[in-house]
């Protein structure tokens, strides 16, 4: 499916809720039988600062999955993959996938596949590209070749290789949306999306059109919300303007199977996804 950059998405302003004001949920959270996921970028600095505590604190709010966001040479956060896994297991978590550099994807696949198992990690996703990574369409095809040469390394650990959108894959460059080029030279059976809700929401597409083009090739989403400002910046989930309870409903269609809370920015982050942790199970999935 091709995509032509268009704005089509209704949206639902919901009211914005003050997190400073807000008590502490971790004393009363019961974990809901789907079992949420957050990615760890989320908490970048604190995860750098103390990774065991900070992993506590995730437990008690009641996430169960995690993505990892930290991978280098063959360790996160400065523990090895049997390390990690063991730590997250004690804390009746899992690490469901990890975001890795596109370098990791070009040059280090074989030492993160190694680390990957060891970490009972199934998914690999590569997550972004800079500016001067993305002025080419070339580029893009050599992305797409780089992704299905690790996805065919990786489905013999029983690992999936995704690509991790932003709003620039959907914006056109020399008269096509990367994102085409991204789609139509990996195999859908091989390569996947890892469907970033804020971003296409942002690039004016219509994530629930995208699932439906896309049927079964997006197991995994990043849940984030749009501020309903006119700077649209990020906020915590169930407090802006994207319609989740709608999106959710096409949870089949898309083919998920995991989700992750992010926030890029905030002032508080485990405060933030505190706060997208209760508004995902009191309001969006019910």
């Amino acid at each position: 499916m091709t995509y032509k950059r268009r704005t089509f998405l209704k949206t639902t302003a919901v009211a914005s809720a003050a997190i400073a004001a807000m008590p502490s949920l971790m004393a009363s959270v019961v974990k809901p039988s789907t079992k949420i996921g957050v990615q760890l970028y989320t908490v970048r600095n604190e995860m750098s600062s103390d990774p065991k505590g900070t992993l506590e604190k995730i437990a008690r709010i009641g996430y169960q999955k995690l993505e990892g966001a930290g991978y280098d040479a063959g360790k996160i956060y400065g523990f090895s993959g049997k390390e990690f896994g063991s730590i997250v297991s004690d804390l009746g978590m899992e690490l469901t996938s990890g975001h890795m550099s596109s370098q990791v994807f070009a040059e280090g696949f074989d030492q993160a596949l190694e680390f990957m198992v060891d970490a009972g990690q199934q998914y690999a996703v590569f997550p972004w590209l800079s500016p001067e990574q993305r002025v080419s369409l070339d580029q893009y095809k050599g992305y797409a070749a780089t992704l299905s040469k690790c996805a065919e390394k990786a489905k013999s650990a029983g690992i999936t290789v995704c690509y991790h959108n932003h709003d620039f894959e959907f914006q056109e460059l020399d008269g096509e949306l990367p994102m085409n080029i991204l789609l139509s030279e990996t195999d859908p059976e091989m390569v996947k999306i890892e469907l970033d809700l804020y971003w296409i929401t942002r690039a004016g597409l219509d994530p629930i059109q995208f699932f439906k083009d896309n049927s079964g090739r997006v197991p995994m989403w990043h849940v984030k919300d749009i501020a309903n400002t006119p700077e649209r910046g990020f906020a915590e989930v169930g407090t802006g303007t994207i319609d989740f309870q709608s999106i959710f409903a096409e949870k089949k269609t898309s083919g998920m199977k995991h989700f992750f809370v992010e926030q890029d920015q905030s002032e508080n982050p485990l405060k933030s996804i505190e706060l997208s942790y209760k508004n995902l199970t009191e309001k969006i999935l019910g």
